[in-house]
């Protein structure tokens, strides 16, 4: 039996299909590798609630460039669950927005 694969791994994929296939495009390498470590803080503070894990995740997101963070805020939901995700946000700490709604989210396109 195979594990399961990693949310790091398999997050590309899962951006694009909630946001659309060029939704990536505007990652530099420094952001790619922030949104990787964003989604692994996130995987460890899903077994580990700790404020301090929220803190992480907040300084590695302000990593990344100001128009890359959304996708940050949504691979939350890749990893717990939806209505984690502007909860998260805000105990990170960083600044509040209006997101676009994924396809696959309740109220989005593709539900």
């Amino acid at each position: 039996m195979s594990k399961p694969a990693k949310p790091c791994t398999t997050i590309a994929k899962w951006l694009r299909e909630n946001l659309g296939p060029r939704c990536l495009a505007p990652l530099t390498g420094t952001d790619s590798r922030a949104l990787d470590a964003a989604v692994q803080i996130i995987e460890l503070w899903a077994y580990d609630r700790d404020h301090h894990l929220e803190v992480a995740f907040g300084l590695v997101v302000a990593r990344m460039q100001p128009k890359c963070r959304e996708l940050a805020y949504h691979a939350i939901a890749h990893v717990v669950e939806w209505s984690d995700r502007a909860r998260i946000w805000d105990a990170a700490g960083l600044e509040p927005f209006v997101p676009a709604v994924c396809a696959y989210e309740p109220g989005g396109s593709a539900r």
